[in-house]
């Protein structure tokens, strides 16, 4: 050990990546302490934290079981079918499936959310938004036997809007 010029003391070793053992680095997570490269290093509004670190801290929001994930498709696919029937009542008026379909989608989502007691899993935004797409494509052929521009226009908000409302941000 060396000491520079205010006396405090330098560790002459180097450091490298705990996931890149190849790249040399003096950053530390700010919870494990950690040696990490920058590619590995999450900015957090702490400071600087490793991937294992920040993951274990989102475990804490995704506690959803594999029936949640049922509920939730389920209640998409409802929610989709319903939406493609809600915007191809309403014919010319296309303006209002702009308000319709997000509105629907968020509805949707959010009913899946009390349905499963708050809970979701990581991938319960993708399972949601997949499930109303395909609900309202499934609907869409079953009454008319093709699916319009609009309608897919109108279920991609929807999706959209469903996915936004189970997405946590961390």
């Amino acid at each position: 050990m060396d000491e520079n010029i205010s006396g405090v003391a330098i560790d002459d070793q180097m450091h490298f990546c705990a996931l890149h053992p190849e790249r040399d680095t003096e950053l530390r997570c700010n919870r494990c302490d950690r040696y990490m490269c920058v590619e590995c290093a999450q900015r957090t509004p702490v400071g600087y934290t490793c991937r294992e670190c920040v993951r274990s801290h989102a475990d804490k929001f995704y506690q959803g079981t594999l029936a949640d994930y049922g509920i939730v498709a389920a209640v998409g696919l409802v929610g989709g079918a319903f939406t493609a029937g809600a915007t191809l009542l309403l014919g010319g008026f296309l303006i209002l499936g702009f308000i319709i379909a997000p509105a629907i989608g968020g509805a949707v989502a959010q009913f899946a959310l009390q349905l499963t007691g708050g809970r979701r899993g990581r991938q319960s935004s993708v399972v949601c938004a997949g499930a109303v797409l395909a609900g309202g494509i499934a609907a869409a052929y079953l009454l008319l036997g093709a699916i319009g521009l609009f309608t897919l226009l109108y279920l991609g908000l929807a999706a959209s809007a469903a996915f936004a409302r189970f997405k946590v941000s961390i």
